[in-house]
């Protein structure tokens, strides 16, 4: 089913009618008369063919050998010299192979003294001695009186010397010596040059022909470099012949693609297929992403090991299109996966789909509509109005759409939110965010509510770490100031969403991330009131999120304590010190406001946010809180693991006991009595239900009885 991006390599595969020209150039080069060297040159694109040509050629020469008598039947060499690329030995392997071929060739005239000639004209260029067994025989009184020639300078003779007599017995034979040289334009700017020195200088020998394949844009431009502008005279100089290999017509392409796309037929339902769905998005978007048979290859090869993976549950015609961005718009079709939100229906009935939300939706959308490159906007346009209609709602709001989304769901499209990520199977997430794609959330911060959005969508696609990384090395200067509050509100009220991210010397975890950002961004109000009103303002504001306004304020407390230490001016804190005490007690009204719902004691931050309640707050209110969830067996569950969450995650890696987990009865000790929790905490390590619970659930009830050193009725295991 794979295609490897072979190259034909006889007539019967060939489909673009290259076969009757290969033949007759073939033909020709065998009846070519004059003994001089000649260079035959074969120009054509990226993908155009010039390989199959080549092999064509060979087959028709090898042919015509079969048919030859053995006194005038040719000598071909195949020579790559992309094999020997970057190696510094290319007129070495090319020389080397020649002599290879020629002593391969039992009916060689004369091949004893040709050989040896040759041999000798290789050390003049390589400063290398001819291989021994290459040496010709000499007589007792020879070897007496002289070395044996080693190298072209030992001969007696010349450089020039060596080619003429070499020459002269090449001119003598009745042989044709065809060298193929297929890839010139793959090499090195210097080895280009190296081989048409090869060609036109060092091997223009007599009856020998060169059938070079290039690509004339390419070694044209190589040789300007090297040349001072004068590549195509100087290749003009060197090949006296050239043949220029058309463009494969479109319509050939779309035979061979329909062809090929025969072989994933077997995995189609044909009752699910759509022929009119396939011809409508196929001839107005899909066939001009086709330009070469190689683009076919690359197509192909993804098309067959994805389709029949999820062939159950995508919808065969969208993941056929689908796949063509994949293989030659990467970075749109990673845009779309990174925004399911803007592609599907995931947003109607939530949001109201008014004026100003097309405005920000099609700023996204053309932001990733211009990574495109090679495919013109309409031609991408249509495509994705087609794969998503919602598209079209965007860019066209005037025209009617004939779209049900129950009909969608039904045919398993990828517009619809619940089939979206099966499309997406073997898409590995880059965790890339370009420099465009960061200007338009910028620009999305003029309106708080669509800046948030894009932040959870970045979230969802594990880059929102990322995005932070970014932010924080991103100018303040850069973001209007009008946009900061905006900022300001949407990372405080989103923080506890994201990643805790990692701590350690080097690097910041993703509150302090945070609390950098919103640093660079206060600081360019230059009124200490204007920056305490944006952070009393955020944290009023504040419904998602508590233990990032903790962090915060946190952060603030220790800026504070810094300065006061460095004896600076008040002009230079963020907030004064009464500030942040009024700052301290909002945070402890949400800190209350989500005990009151019922919400605080299923944070995973527990341990923090209660001793800002402490600490900011009153110490008796805090306890009285602590002694009520308690009373459950969730709430005394939650509070244990949030004060042994570093023994519980030193027990699940290493399942050994650590001394420094005495500390943790400290920090109980804060909040509650150890002793009033440890009865509770018992009886639910004794009860039948112990076995039901989550492994951290039991880690936590197991290590706390085992640092209170409770008998109890079952054995703690000594691991913990």
């Amino acid at each position: 089913m794979f295609d490897a991006d072979r190259p034909i390599s006889k007539k019967e595969q060939d489909r673009l009618g290259r076969s009757v020209f290969s033949q007759y150039l073939a033909r020709c080069l065998l009846d070519h008369k004059d003994a001089q060297s000649l260079v035959v040159g074969l120009y054509g694109g990226f993908g155009s063919g010039k390989t199959s040509v080549i092999n064509l050629i060979l087959e028709e020469l090898e042919s015509a050998a079969a048919n030859t008598l053995d006194e005038e039947r040719p000598i071909v060499l195949n020579f790559s010299p992309w094999s020997y690329s970057g190696q510094n030995q290319l007129i070495y392997s090319y020389f080397r192979r020649l002599s290879s071929t020629l002593r391969a060739a039992p009916y060689f005239q004369g091949s004893r003294k040709i050989i040896h000639l040759l041999e000798l004209y290789i050390s003049f260029f390589t400063h290398q001695p001819v291989p021994k067994a290459l040496r010709p025989k000499q007589n007792w009184w020879r070897q007496w009186r002289h070395r044996e020639d080693a190298y072209g300078w030992e001969s007696g003779r010349d450089l020039t010397q060596v080619k003429a007599e070499l020459n002269e017995l090449l001119r003598r034979q009745p042989h044709k010596i065809i060298v193929c040289i297929d890839n010139v334009s793959r090499l090195y700017e210097n080895e280009i040059k190296q081989m048409f020195q090869i060609v036109k200088s060092m091997g223009d020998f007599a009856n020998t022909i060169y059938l070079l394949a290039l690509d004339k844009d390419q070694v044209v431009s190589a040789m300007n470099r090297l040349e001072g502008g004068a590549g195509e005279a100087l290749l003009e100089k060197i090949v006296q012949l050239s043949f220029d290999i058309p463009v494969i017509t479109r319509q050939d392409l779309e035979s061979i693609l329909l062809d090929k796309l025969k072989s994933l037929l077997p995995y189609v339902n044909a009752e699910e297929w759509s022929s009119s769905d396939w011809a409508d998005v196929y001839y107005s978007s899909l066939r001009y992403f086709f330009e070469t048979c190689r683009d076919i290859t690359r197509y192909l090869n993804a098309l067959s090991f994805g389709y029949p993976r999820v062939k159950e549950v995508v919808n065969a015609v969208d993941y056929f299109a689908l796949t063509a961005l994949e293989v030659f718009l990467p970075e749109v079709y990673a845009g779309i996966r990174d925004n399911k939100d803007l592609f599907t229906d995931l947003v109607e009935g939530v949001y109201q789909f008014d004026q100003e939300k097309l405005r920000k939706d099609r700023l996204r959308c053309d932001e990733i509509m211009n990574r495109a490159q090679r495919m013109p906007r309409e031609i991408l346009l249509r495509l994705l109005g087609y794969l998503f209609p919602r598209i079209q709602k965007i860019y066209r709001p005037e025209e009617v759409l004939f779209h049900s989304e129950s009909v969608a769901r039904k045919k398993r499209r990828v517009c619809c939110p619940d089939r979206f990520e099966a499309y997406f199977r073997l898409s590995m997430q880059a965790g890339y965010i370009s420099s465009e794609e960061m200007e338009t959330i910028l620009q999305l911060a003029s309106d708080e509510q669509a800046f948030v959005q894009a932040l959870w969508r970045l979230n969802q696609d594990n880059r929102i770490e990322k995005f932070l990384d970014l932010l924080d090395s991103t100018s303040p200067d850069k973001i209007p100031h009008e946009n900061i509050g905006h900022i300001v509100d949407a990372l405080l009220d989103s923080g506890d969403l994201f990643p805790e991210g990692e701590s350690s010397l080097l690097r910041f975890n993703t509150a302090m991330r945070i609390h950098r950002i919103i640093h660079h961004l206060l600081k360019r109000e230059s009124k200490v009131e204007s920056r305490f009103s944006l952070l009393r303002h955020a944290i009023l504001k504040a419904t998602k999120s508590v233990h990032i306004l903790v962090q915060e304020i946190r952060a603030l407390e220790r800026e504070q304590q810094l300065e006061e230490e460095t004896a600076l001016s008040q002009h230079y804190h963020t907030v004064t010190a009464e500030q942040l005490r009024v700052l301290q007690t909002l945070v402890v009204e949400r800190i209350q406001f989500w005990a009151r719902i019922d919400r605080l004691a299923e944070h995973p931050q527990l341990l923090p946010i209660l001793y800002a309640w402490r600490d900011w707050g009153t110490a008796e209110d805090c306890q009285r809180f602590l002694q009520k969830i308690t009373l459950e067996d969730v709430g005394l569950l939650a509070f244990l693991r949030a004060v042994l969450r570093e023994p519980i995650e030193q027990a699940l890696r290493h399942e050994s006991k650590n001394n420094s987990w005495e500390a943790a009865l400290a920090q109980i000790s804060d909040f509650a009595s150890p002793k009033w929790l440890e009865q509770h905490a018992k009886a639910m390590f004794e009860d039948l239900a112990f076995e039901q619970l989550r492994e951290r659930d039991q880690l936590a009830l197991m290590i706390f009885l085992d640092l209170m050193k409770t008998e109890t009725s079952k054995v703690i295991p000594k691991t913990v």
